[in-house]
């Protein structure tokens, strides 16, 4: 028996979204975590509102940050992907 187990470009695009999530978020925490000892830093200031410097403050901070921009340019391709003449349909 042949086991045709394909990834989909969708699972792909999805896949890939959760790995560069998972990157941000595990940068940030690096980040988090280095950044007060090398340099001080104790607070950022996002939107006029001071965030602490921790390694689970910029984790989401990377994480929400990352996620928002992946959902706007999935949302861009969505709303243009609607006025594709030669689009296949599914």
């Amino acid at each position: 028996m042949i086991d045709d187990s394909r990834m989909t470009g969708r699972s792909a695009v999805a896949g890939l979204g959760l790995a560069l999530v998972t990157a941000s978020a595990a940068f940030g925490a690096l980040l988090g975590a280095t950044l007060p000892a090398r340099t001080g830093l104790e607070e950022i200031a996002v939107l006029s509102v001071a965030i602490p410097v921790s390694p689970v403050s910029l984790a989401v901070y990377g994480a929400v940050a990352t996620s928002a921009l992946l959902a706007s340019l999935w949302v861009a391709i969505v709303v243009l992907s609607r006025f594709d003449e030669d689009a296949v349909e599914r």
